[in-house]
């Protein structure tokens, strides 16, 4: 399925069904949008500290439906982005899998920022304020951009001017989405991978890599059912995307990815000429990241 940025609201709402469980669309049944308004969002005690709906993940199903801001409870709303600029300044792990504006993403990992970043070749030019991060960046175009910052994954769609953080149980039923993603992952580990595309069977070809011993390879890939083999300099992975949304037995989600490229990096040797200045580190998701000592030390 190749989304189109008409096409995106509604297929993201149908992964968002699954995302979410039944319990929230048992709620939406129930009249949520008055319940929202005259239970919550009137009560702002009651929205800031104990808000009705588990994660304010009534906010995502109306920011795919593209609700205009005047019917969005923008109270309910501007307690998310506070609650992810905290947890973004306290080095925490994000709310998986929930949306913002994307001029509030911007907002939220360049908070000193004076004026607003609409484009990821703007923000790449400058540094985090905090950590000195850098932030690699899979495929651009004028329907998505992928992020990788600090080991979380971050989608936009420019054109809907909406962001997913710290996606992890969101599907992945895009061919462009996966391609996205796979090339922001493989800049971050530093890997070299080619995709081989049949449908939406596709083969992760991972190249030129320096192995470990071969009977700790094979241990470790054993972890994984994606991985196919290896031999030489190369290990493959296999993916089966679905064709459709009603294919729930072949859910393949971002995390999904992510395990994969986490999986090999531990088949993996460091080069003898970076071995002295990078080391392995472990994010809070538990997901290796790769990081040089001078980068390491900016931190500090």
């Amino acid at each position: 399925m190749n989304w189109t940025d008409k096409e995106a609201p509604k297929t993201a709402m149908a992964i968002l069904n699954r995302v979410s469980g039944v319990t929230l669309w048992e709620e939406m049944i129930r009249d949520r949008r008055k319940f929202c308004l005259e239970e919550c969002e009137k009560n702002k005690v009651v929205n800031m500290l104990r808000p009705k709906c588990t994660e304010r993940r009534y906010l995502d199903v109306l920011l795919l439906k593209q609700e205009s801001k005047k019917n969005m409870p923008m109270f309910c709303y501007s307690q998310r982005v506070k609650g992810l600029l905290r947890s973004f300044q306290e080095g925490e792990m994000m709310i998986p899998d929930v949306y913002v504006y994307i001029e509030d993403y911007w907002k939220i990992i360049h908070e000193k920022q004076t004026t607003t970043l609409r484009s990821a070749s703007d923000f790449l030019k400058r540094s985090i304020s905090r950590g000195k991060e850098v932030l690699p960046m899979g495929s651009v175009d004028q329907l998505m951009e992928t992020h990788l910052l600090r080991d979380q994954i971050f989608i936009l769609w420019p054109k809907l001017e909406l962001c997913l953080i710290n996606a992890q149980e969101t599907s992945i039923h895009s061919i462009a989405m996966f391609r996205s993603i796979s090339k922001t992952l493989a800049e971050s580990y530093g890997l070299e991978v080619n995709l081989n595309i049949e449908g939406n069977f596709i083969e992760l070809m991972f190249l030129n890599l320096t192995l470990k011993d071969s009977v700790i390879v094979e241990e470790v890939l054993q972890n994984y059912s994606a991985f196919t083999g290896f031999s030489g300099t190369e290990i493959w992975a296999e993916v089966s995307l679905p064709t459709g949304l009603e294919e729930e037995e072949l859910d393949f989600k971002v995390k999904d990815l992510i395990i994969i490229f986490r999986t090999l990096v531990e088949a993996i040797e460091i080069s003898e000429g970076e071995e002295g200045d990078q080391t392995s580190v472990e994010s809070v998701t538990g997901i290796s990241q790769v990081v040089t000592e001078k980068e390491r030390d900016s931190k500090l």
